[in-house]
C-alpha cells in the first residue's frame, strides 16, 4: 500500500513557548510515528528534541512545512491521558504548554544542536600551517567529517581568527545535535541507601481508628473514580501505616500507586518502610538521583515495570499507567510548591490529576493547610480523623518559657539556653533518653557588624546580611551561596571592633558541648549533611541511640519517628511569627506542632520546652495545646475579613532583573494598566507595585504586584487581560505569574 502524499504531526518542544507546531513526516520515518515519542526537528536556527502530541492534525496549513529529521529508536515517553493532564496544567497556571512540558520531564530528555565548523580541503591546509601566538603548531582533532565544535575552535584560535577564515571560505558552519544513544540498563542504586535490617513485609497492628480509615479509603479504591480524602491525624497517629495498607489494596485491584513526600532524602525512615513492604515493585523519584537515573526510572514507570512510585513534588508528572491511588503525605508542606519554571503546587495537581483520570486521592497531615481543611469542611474532601497516637499515649506536654524573664543577667548571646531547658536536658541524659533541639537558623552567628562605623556585612547579590560560619571561618549567604573569609578588620573603617551576633545551629552545638562534655551531640542541617550519605549516617546513629542530643533546623521535623526522644526544645518559637506574610501564623503553628510531635512516640510521655518572647500570643498558646481546629477558627476570621486564601484568590505578578530602574518601571506600568482594566473586573484588588520583601536575590532586583479577589474567575480574567495585551513581556526583565502563590517574599 502506498503511503499518503502528506503525513503531518504536531510536536511540542520543552521550551517556554506555546505550541504545538506542525511538521511533515518524511516517508522513511512514517512507520516510526507514535504518540508521545521523541523526535528531532528544526526549530528556529537550531535542531531540537520535541515530542509528538498529535497525528495528522486537521486544518489548513499555509506554506511549506519543515520536516522531522529523526525519530530515535526508543519507546514513547508518555501517553494521551498524561498529555491531557499537561494541557490542563498549562491552562490553569496560565503558562505556555512548552514550559509546562519542560517542567514535567527529566532534564536528560532535552536536546539542542550546537554549531560545528567544517573545514574545506583548503581550510585543512591552512590549519596545518597555523601557529599558536606563543609558537608551536595548533593541534586539533577533527571528526571523521573534518569538523569540530565551534566552541572548542574559538577557545583555541579565538573568535576574530575564526571570523576571518569564514570570510575566506575556508570553513562552513553547520548545526549538529548530539546523537541520542540507545539507553543502557543501568544499576539503580537508590534503594541500596536504606538499611536492610528492617523486617521484610512487617506490618503494624492497626488501631480501631486506623481500621476505619483503611475501610473508608479502601471502599473508594474498590469503587473506582475520583474520590478525594483528608486523613487528619495527630502526630504519631500512624498515617504511614494507613497509606501502606491502602497501597496494598490498590495493587490487589490491579492498579498502581503514587506516594508524594516532601523530600525523600529527609524521610529515610518512611522510605525504608515502603521499600520493606514493596521491594523491587517500587521506584524512588527525586532530586537526589542523576538525570540518567531519572530517565531510566521514567522509562521503567512508563513500561509498567513498577507498582509503586515514591517521589517528591516532580513525581506528580511521572507517567504511571493504570494509576489507582495518589497519596500526598504532609500535604501542608511548602516544599510541594515549585517556584521556578511553571510555578505549580503538587498537592493541588494531585487532586487535578485524580479528577481528570478518575483516581482516589488521599491528603494526609496533622496540621492541614487552610485550603485543604476548608475543602474538607465544605464536603469537597472526605475527612477521616486519627485523633489518638498509635501507641495510645498522650500528646506531649508543652511547657512555655518566657525568654524575656529567664536571662537573669546572663550573657545575652547565651540566653537561648534557658534554665528550664538545661534542667530538662540533664534529666533526659540521666534517664538515657534522647533530646532534639530545634532552631531554624544555620551557621554560628546570624550577622556581623562593625562597632566603630556600624557597617553590616551584607551579600553583594542579595538583600540579606551574611551568616558567620565559625568552623569554616567565613561569611556566607544562604540564598545565593556567596561566601568570603571572615575579615579581621572592617572593610570601611579598618577597625578591629567587629561584633558577631545572633544564634545559629552551630553556636547551639558549640555551647551544649561545653555544658555537657559527656554527651554525644550532633548537628542536623544543610551544612552538616552536604556530603553523600552524611544524612543517612546521622539518622542511623540517632536511631541506634549513639547520639544523645541532636540540634537541627526544619529538616528535623519531616517524617522522623524515633521512640527514644523524650525531650524537644524549641529555642525561638516565635521567630517566624512576624514575617511579612499573611500565612506567617499558619506556618508557625504547623512548624511548632510538627516539631513537638517528634517526642513521646513510645510509652514514655514526651516533654516540649517551647521558648518564646511572648507566651501569651494566641498562636503560641494554641500550638502548646495542640489545638489545630481552635487555631483554624481564630485565624479564619482574619483571613475571611481580609479576603485572603482560602476565602480569596491570589495571583502574584513578579518582575525581576539586573537593572533596578527597568524592573521598577515595568512593575509600575503593569500595575497602572491593571488599574485601568478594573472597570471590566471591578471586584479585583490590586496591591502594589512594591519591592518584594526580599528585594534583591541572586543579583536580581525584584518587584511584585498582587491581584486579589473573592472570585477566582475574576482574578484569572484580570491576569489573562494582562497577558493578551503583552504586558508580561519586557526585554531584560523576567515577568512571572504565580497562581495561588505560597511564598510572597
Amino acid at each position: 500500500m502506498n503511503p499518503p502524499e502528506s503525513f503531518m504531526v504536531n510536536v511540542c518542544f520543552p521550551l517556554p513557548v506555546d505550541g504545538p507546531y506542525t511538521y511533515e513526516v518524511p516517508i522513511q520515518l512514517r512507520n516510526e510515528v507514535c504518540f508521545g515519542r521523541r523526535v528531532l526537528a528544526p526549530f528556529g536556527k537550531k535542531i531540537r528534541a520535541g515530542f509528538i502530541v498529535g497525528l495528522n492534525p486537521e486544518g489548513h496549513i499555509d506554506g511549506a512545512l519543515k520536516e522531522i529529521l529523526e525519530i530515535p529508536q526508543e519507546p514513547q515517553c508518555f501517553d494521551q491521558p498524561w498529555w491531557n493532564f499537561i494541557k490542563w496544567v498549562s491552562n490553569y497556571y496560565m503558562s505556555p504548554t512548552g514550559l509546562v512540558l519542560k517542567t514535567a520531564i527529566p532534564v536528560g530528555f532535552e536536546r539542542r544542536s550546537e554549531p560545528w565548523v567544517k573545514f574545506t580541503p583548503e581550510g585543512k591546509a591552512w590549519l596545518g600551517d597555523l601557529s599558536l601566538p606563543e609558537g608551536g603548531p595548533v593541534e586539533l582533532k577533527l571528526s571523521k567529517h573534518d569538523s569540530i565544535s565551534r566552541r572548542r575552535l574559538v577557545s583555541i584560535i579565538g573568535k576574530k581568527q575564526l571570523d576571518a577564515v569564514i570570510r575566506l571560505g575556508l570553513v562552513t558552519i553547520e548545526e549538529h545535535v548530539a546523537r541520542i544513544r540507545p539507553e543502557k540498563s543501568e544499576d539503580f542504586r537508590v534503594l541500596e541507601d536504606f538499611d536492610a535490617e528492617i523486617e521484610r513485609g512487617l506490618a503494624l497492628k492497626l488501631t480501631p481508628d486506623q481500621d476505619r480509615a483503611c475501610a473508608v479509603i479502601g471502599e473508594s479504591i474498590l469503587n473506582g473514580g475520583f474520590a478525594p480524602h483528608l486523613l487528619f491525624g495527630v502526630t504519631g497517629s500512624g498515617k504511614t501505616e494507613v497509606y501502606l495498607k491502602n497501597i496494598q489494596e490498590t495493587l490487589k485491584q490491579g492498579k498502581r500507586a503514587l506516594m508524594l513526600v516532601p523530600e525523600i532524602a529527609l524521610t529515610p525512615q518512611s522510605a525504608r518502610r515502603i521499600v520493606s513492604r514493596f521491594g523491587h515493585n517500587m521506584s524512588l523519584f527525586h532530586s537526589g538521583i542523576t538525570n540518567a537515573q531519572k530517565i531510566a526510572e521514567w522509562r521503567r514507570i512508563m513500561r509498567g515495570d513498577t507498582k509503586v512510585v515514591v517521589a517528591t513534588r516532580s513525581g506528580i508528572f511521572t507517567p504511571i499507567p493504570d494509576l489507582g491511588l495518589i497519596i500526598v503525605d504532609e500535604e501542608h508542606d511548602s516544599s510541594y510548591k515549585q517556584d521556578e519554571g511553571c510555578p505549580y503546587n503538587a498537592r493541588d495537581l494531585a487532586l487535578a490529576r485524580g479528577k481528570l483520570q478518575g483516581i482516589c486521592v488521599v491528603l494526609g497531615s496533622a496540621t492541614p493547610s487552610f485550603e485543604t481543611f476548608v475543602n474538607a469542611t465544605n464536603g469537597k474532601l472526605k475527612r477521616i480523623d486519627l485523633p489518638t497516637r498509635h501507641h495510645g499515649g498522650d500528646l506531649p506536654f508543652v511547657q512555655l518559657v518566657n525568654l524575656k524573664e529567664d536571662d537573669q543577667g546572663r550573657n545575652a548571646s547565651k540566653c537561648f539556653l534557658t534554665q528550664p531547658l538545661l534542667e530538662a536536658v540533664k534529666v533526659s541524659l540521666r534517664k538515657g533518653s534522647q533530646t532534639v533541639l530545634f532552631l531554624n537558623r544555620r551557621g554560628f552567628d546570624t550577622f556581623a557588624q562593625c562597632r566603630e562605623c556600624g557597617h553590616i556585612f551584607r551579600c553583594p547579590n542579595c538583600d540579606v546580611s551574611l551568616i558567620h560560619h565559625k568552623s569554616a571561618g567565613d561569611l556566607r549567604c544562604h540564598l545565593c551561596g556567596f561566601s568570603q573569609a571572615a575579615p579581621p578588620l572592617c572593610p570601611k573603617c579598618s577597625s578591629s571592633k567587629l561584633y558577631f551576633a545572633g544564634v545559629g545551629s552551630q553556636k547551639v552545638q558549640d555551647e551544649l558541648t561545653k555544658l555537657f562534655p559527656e554527651a554525644t551531640i550532633e548537628r542536623f542541617d544543610r551544612d552538616s549533611t552536604r556530603k553523600k550519605n552524611e544524612l543517612i549516617e546521622i539518622l542511623t546513629r540517632f536511631r541506634n541511640r549513639e547520639i544523645d542530643i541532636l540540634v537541627g533546623t526544619q529538616m528535623i521535623v519531616k517524617g522522623h519517628d524515633f521512640p527514644g526522644i523524650s525531650l524537644v526544645g524549641i529555642l525561638f518559637g516565635d521567630a517566624s511569627l512576624n514575617f511579612p506574610d499573611f500565612r506567617a501564623a499558619e506556618k508557625t503553628f504547623q512548624l511548632l506542632t510538627q516539631v513537638a510531635g517528634r517526642t513521646g512516640r513510645d510509652t514514655e510521655p514526651g516533654l516540649v520546652i517551647l521558648q518564646t518572647f511572648d507566651t501569651e500570643h494566641e498562636v503560641i498558646r494554641l500550638a502548646a495545646k495542640h489545638a489545630y481546629e481552635e487555631f483554624f477558627q481564630m485565624e479564619s476570621e482574619l483571613r475571611r475579613e481580609l479576603c485572603y486564601p482560602p476565602y480569596g484568590h491570589l495571583i502574584l505578578v513578579k518582575a525581576q532583573g539586573t537593572n533596578e530602574n527597568r524592573v521598577q518601571d515595568k512593575a509600575l506600568k503593569i500595575a497602572r494598566e491593571a488599574r485601568s482594566l478594573k472597570s471590566e473586573v471591578p471586584n479585583v484588588m490590586i496591591l502594589g507595585p512594591a519591592p518584594c520583601p526580599r528585594s534583591k536575590m541572586v543579583g536580581k532586583f525584584r518587584w511584585r504586584i498582587i491581584l486579589k479577589s473573592p472570585d477566582r474567575s475574576a482574578v484569572r480574567k484580570m491576569a489573562g487581560m494582562l497577558i493578551d495585551q503583552g504586558l508580561l513581556r519586557e526585554p531584560g526583565v523576567r515577568i512571572t505569574l504565580d497562581i495561588d502563590p505560597i511564598d510572597l517574599m
